[in-house]
C-alpha cells in the first residue's frame, strides 16, 4: 500500500514539474512498415520530394542539380521514368537545373528553368510541348520562378498558381510589397500577381538581399483544394490564403516545445556560425495536408544544443537534430504534437498517402543511414491508443 501511494505521489510530482502540461487527444505512432526506393549510383538522396495521385500514386524528385526528374511508383518502389531534359537546343530547359516542377500525371508536367525563369509544359518523354510563360513584365510585375522548396505549383480552373519568394526587384519595403502568389492563365499566358503580400509582422527589421536575416522570408506551403496554407519559419501562426477571394487569415498557435520564436542574430558572422545558429534555433518547417483525415501536419524544429565538430550543413540538409510534428484539425485547432527522437528521421522528406504520414529515415546521423536507398517510416494517427481507421 505504501509503495502504491509512493508511486502515485511520484507521478503527481513529476507531472506538476513538467512544463508540457497540455495533453492532446491525438498522437502519431510508428508502424513496422517501410517504403523503400532504390537509388542508383547516379542518384543522390534528394533535398525535397513531391507526390502525385493520378492513375496511380507517384513520388518524384529532381536528381541533385541536374535537369532530371525521377518518378517512382509509391507502393511498388519501382522507377516509372527518368525524365531527362535537354540543356541546349530548341527543346532545352536552360540552365541545367529545374527551379520548380509539378506533375499532374505522366502527360502533364510543368517545370520552371533556373536560368531564364520560363515555365514549360512537358511530359515523361522530356519533350517540351510549349513554353507557357516567359519572364516578361505584365501588369507591372516581373514573374519570379516557382521556387521548388517553398511549395509546388497548382493548376486551378485553368490558371497555374506559383509560389513567390521575396521580389528584390521591388523598391522600398520588399516584405510588404512582394506577392506570395502569382497566377498564369494557361490559355492566354497573362500573368497576374495576387494582392496578397508577405505578412507585415515579419518586417520588424529591414531585410536586405543576400544577408543572413533574409531567412525571415522562408516559408513552406500546401494546397488543400481550396486554400493555400503557409508555414513561415519564424511565425507561430499559419497564414491561410483564399486565392479566389484574395483573403487571408491567421490560424493556429505555438508549439509545446518552443517558448519563443525569434529570428536568430546572424549579422557579421561566418558561415559555420550561421549554420550552427540556424540548426540550434527553433523554427517552423513544412506544412502537409492530409485530405482523407482533414488534418494538417506541421514540422517544428525544437531548440537544441548541437555537439561540437558536427557537420552543420549536413544536419541542415537532414532536418537538424530533433523536431516535433504539430497536428491541426480542419479548423486549425491543435489536436496533437509528437516529439521525435534525435538524429533518427529526416522531416524535410515526408508525405501523406492513404491517410498515413510517411517520414524519411535518411538522416545522416541515423545508424541505419543508407544513401543507396530512400526509406520512409509509416506513421499512424492514433486517438486514446486506438488506431484511427
Amino acid at each position: 500500500m505504501i509503495r502504491i501511494l509512493y508511486c502515485i505521489l511520484f507521478v503527481v510530482f513529476f507531472c506538476s514539474c513538467n512544463d508540457k502540461k497540455i495533453v492532446y487527444p491525438y498522437n502519431l505512432q510508428p508502424v513496422d512498415s517501410l517504403l523503400n526506393f532504390d537509388l542508383d549510383s547516379d542518384t543522390k538522396v534528394p533535398l525535397m520530394i513531391r507526390t502525385c495521385k493520378a492513375d496511380r500514386e507517384y513520388l518524384y524528385f529532381q536528381n541533385d542539380s541536374r535537369p532530371e526528374l525521377i518518378i517512382y511508383d509509391i507502393y511498388s518502389g519501382s522507377v516509372v521514368k527518368k525524365n531527362i531534359f535537354e540543356i541546349d537546343g530548341s527543346n532545352a530547359i536552360k540552365g541545367g537545373f529545374l527551379n520548380g516542377f509539378m506533375m499532374l500525371d505522366c502527360d502533364r508536367i510543368f517545370v520552371s528553368g533556373l536560368a531564364d525563369g520560363h515555365i514549360y509544359e512537358t511530359d515523361t518523354t522530356g519533350r517540351i510541348k510549349y513554353e507557357l510563360v516567359s519572364n516578361n513584365r505584365q501588369n507591372g510585375y516581373n514573374l519570379l520562378p516557382c521556387f521548388k522548396d517553398n511549395g509546388t505549383m497548382q493548376l486551378i480552373d485553368g490558371k497555374l498558381y506559383l509560389p513567390q519568394s521575396l521580389n528584390w526587384q521591388l523598391e522600398g519595403n520588399v516584405i510588404e510589397k512582394s506577392p506570395l502568389l502569382s497566377c498564369v492563365d494557361i490559355s492566354s499566358g497573362e500573368i497576374m500577381p495576387l494582392p496578397i503580400n508577405f505578412p507585415s509582422q515579419l518586417a520588424e527589421n529591414r531585410i536586405v538581399r543576400g544577408t543572413p536575416n533574409s531567412i525571415v522570408s522562408e516559408y513552406k506551403c500546401c494546397y488543400t483544394g481550396r486554400y493555400f496554407v503557409y508555414s513561415f519559419a519564424y511565425m507561430e501562426e499559419l497564414m491561410v490564403v483564399d486565392p479566389i477571394n484574395y483573403t487571408t487569415e491567421y490560424k493556429g498557435g505555438k508549439s509545446l516545445y518552443v517558448d519563443k520564436i525569434q529570428i536568430p542574430s546572424l549579422r557579421n558572422m561566418d558561415d559555420k556560425y550561421i549554420q550552427r545558429k540556424i540548426c540550434e534555433s527553433p523554427a517552423y518547417g513544412n506544412i502537409i495536408y492530409d485530405n482523407e483525415n482533414k488534418i494538417y501536419y506541421r514540422i517544428v524544429y525544437v531548440p537544441q544544443e548541437i555537439e561540437k565538430n558536427e557537420n552543420m550543413l549536413a544536419l541542415l540538409r537532414s532536418g537538424r537534430k530533433q523536431f516535433s510534428i504539430m497536428i491541426y484539425d480542419e479548423h486549425f485547432n491543435i489536436i496533437g504534437e509528437h516529439l521525435f527522437p534525435s538524429y533518427l528521421y529526416n522531416p524535410r522528406l515526408c508525405f501523406v498517402s492513404n491517410g498515413n504520414l510517411y517520414i524519411s529515415i535518411n538522416h545522416v546521423k541515423n545508424p541505419d543511414y543508407n544513401d543507396d536507398i530512400l526509406s520512409f517510416q509509416k506513421m499512424r494517427l492514433i486517438k486514446n491508443n486506438v488506431v484511427k481507421q
